[in-house]
């Protein structure tokens, strides 16, 4: 997913990046999502590949089911810019608005 796509956040303020798994995160400590999250490294110490996957185990009916059991995942030289993409693929696919309750 690119970088340069955003939800829009409270107040209607564009999500970044960093933020998304925080939304994600949040929606979880309210019990609208439950998720298994898995992050791996690979490759020399100097230079890692991290890969998060996000896979979703229930939504409130308010979001969509459609993705229910499906991971999500994405890979970076970072470890949360990999979590971040991960959960930014996941509140897209749930059809997070980005009002925060």
């Amino acid at each position: 997913m690119s970088s340069s796509m955003h939800l829009s956040g409270a107040a209607g303020s564009p999500l970044t990046l960093n933020r998304y798994y925080m939304e994600l995160h949040n929606l979880k400590q309210r019990g609208d999502i439950e998720f298994v999250e898995e992050t791996s490294k690979d490759g020399p110490a100097n230079a890692p590949t991290w890969r998060c996957f996000i896979t979703i185990v229930s939504v409130r009916p308010t979001y969509s089911q459609e993705h229910v059991g499906e991971p999500f995942w994405h890979n970076a030289d970072q470890k949360q810019v990999a979590r971040d993409g991960a959960a930014e693929q996941v509140l897209r696919n749930i059809g997070f608005n980005g009002v925060v309750h």
